[in-house]
């Protein structure tokens, strides 16, 4: 019974990372069926509209669009904000005079929720090589949560999506629009789909 006691233990400090991440997962399945305000068509376009422009004037731009889980513990820094989701409001948060322009926003339901956040930077060397800070902050939140990171160089003006630990560079707006839709697609709950 004692070597079982101490391996239990062993186990739980070896893994208490993951096995926090576990039930961080377990307490938001509850609010699984919750619409998320991201599938909406309007706030796909003005994130593609937004995105294009900062592109095309070569503003750097690092846009969090919060999944289920938590980001609290991944995340630290910037400043709360409740403010609906916006052109205008991105635009004057990554204004190079903005005291959070280098940080990253948080969007949850169609709302901007913080803004000027720093995140984990990611340690997959091999794929963060030529990357900037944006970029390899990106990665490292997307290795870490379902969350999904959109990135726009300063230096030459492209537009990338963070999922799942892979960093991919969009070719176009229209491929940027089309994948945005089919990841809120797969995000809707199937009731909601049903009624689509």
């Amino acid at each position: 019974q004692g070597f079982f006691a101490v391996l239990v233990i062993a186990i739980i400090v070896i893994f208490q990372e993951e096995i926090r991440a576990m039930f961080e997962r377990i307490a938001v399945w509850s609010l699984s069926g919750r619409h998320h305000d991201d599938a909406n068509p309007r706030v796909v376009t003005m994130l593609v509209r937004s995105m294009g422009d900062f592109s095309r004037d070569r503003i750097g731009a690092l846009i969090v669009l919060k999944g289920k889980d938590p980001l609290d513990r991944h995340t630290e820094g910037g400043w709360g904000l409740d403010g609906e989701l916006s052109e205008a409001l991105l635009e004057s948060i990554f204004d190079s005079h903005s005291l959070g322009h280098d940080g990253a926003v948080l969007v949850e339901d169609g709302r901007v929720t913080r803004f000027g956040v720093h995140l984990p930077l990611s340690k997959e060397f091999g794929k963060i090589a030529h990357l900037g800070t944006r970029h390899t902050a990106a990665l490292g939140l997307s290795e870490l949560a379902d969350a999904l990171c959109l990135v726009v160089s300063e230096e030459k003006g492209t537009i990338s999506i963070a999922r799942g630990g892979e960093l991919r560079k969009v070719p176009d707006l229209k491929s940027l629009e089309g994948t945005l839709e089919c990841i809120f697609r797969q995000r809707r709950p199937k009731g909601a789909q049903e009624h689509l």
